[in-house]
């Protein structure tokens, strides 16, 4: 039973982190943020009747990244995937980003850790080995940014 504990303790987390995302991004007021990911797009397959068996498109599905968001003022699209994690590890952030590049490229990595945010195209992070940049963004000051990760952080102070 611990087990199945610690499997809804981690979704949670990853739903936190993706509403933490896209209400940050939100708030800047510069963005337009849509869902995108496996969990969004496979029912919606399924109920216009995609067959389980279709296994390659399912798999690159799969690895989709959670969001598709839109510059309002450039038009420019990104295709974003969502981590949370503890703390940095470069090599599990270098495997996230291998994962992604196989099948969606270009996307980008918004990793979400006690400790702060960070973002980079993941060919950016497979060419540093995993290293991965701290957010730096005009819309979204690090006030903001701060704003957002004690959500983060009061969730974890909570177990």
């Amino acid at each position: 039973m611990a087990k199945d504990i610690q499997f809804v303790r981690n979704l949670v987390k990853g739903r936190i982190a993706e509403t933490v995302f896209a209400e940050m991004l939100r708030h800047s007021g510069e963005f337009t943020v849509l869902e995108f990911g496996y969990e969004k797009i496979i029912p919606e397959l399924t109920h216009v009747g995609c067959k389980r068996e279709d296994s390659e498109m399912i798999e690159t599905l799969r690895t989709a990244p959670d969001f598709a968001v839109i510059n309002q003022k450039t038009k420019e699209v990104k295709l974003i995937e969502v981590k949370y994690r503890w703390r940095l590890d470069k090599s599990d952030t270098l495997k996230v980003a291998n994962r992604m590049h196989q099948s969606w490229n270009p996307s980008y990595l918004f990793l979400i850790t006690l400790d702060g945010f960070y973002f980079d195209e993941i060919n950016t992070i497979i060419e540093k080995k995993g290293e991965i940049s701290s957010l730096v963004h005009s819309q979204i000051p690090k006030d903001i940014q701060d704003e957002y990760l004690k959500i983060i952080q009061d969730f974890e102070r909570q177990k």
